[in-house]
């Protein structure tokens, strides 16, 4: 074989190599992108409506947990504070009568079994940051700990 054919054929074979690599890799992407923003979807929303089964499809209910800065009342100190999601969810069991409005900020997606949504959510009283952590587990993303912060208006 010439040598310009030669290289032309190895060329070819790298473009489709890669093509389909690359197409490949985008589609598993896009399906875990879709699967990690549905679950930051179904906590936000579950909470805004006050909705239980949608918070436990977002939460993972035996091992997960939320974290919040609180003031300690005896001390006055700042202290971080942890709840079971199990029992944060049921904080909220009845819709807002407010309007909530969420942004996703950003989403880190590792190996296809852990991921990172930096979530902002804002409603008439408070604007928060919430850090979402997610574990696939059984096939399904679920929030394993939820790290917020509240800044009143």
């Amino acid at each position: 074989m010439n040598p310009i054919k030669r290289l032309l054929v190895i060329a070819a074979t790298a473009l489709v190599l890669t093509h389909s690599t690359t197409t490949f890799a985008k589609s598993i992407f896009a399906n875990e992108y879709k699967a990690v923003v549905a679950t930051a979807n179904n906590y936000f929303t579950g909470m805004a409506n006050g909705d239980q089964a949608m918070l436990a499809k977002a939460f993972d209910l035996e091992f997960g947990d939320a974290k919040m800065i609180r003031v300690d009342k005896d001390s006055g100190k700042k202290i971080v504070r942890t709840v079971g999601l199990k029992e944060f969810a049921g904080y909220f069991s009845k819709a807002t009568k407010d309007t909530w409005q969420a942004k996703i900020l950003s989403v880190d997606i590792v190996d296809n079994q852990m991921a990172m949504v930096k979530l902002q959510f804002d409603t008439p009283k408070n604007l928060y940051i919430d850090y979402l952590v997610m574990y696939k587990r059984n096939n399904e993303w679920r929030i394993v700990n939820k790290t917020f912060v509240a800044t009143k208006k």
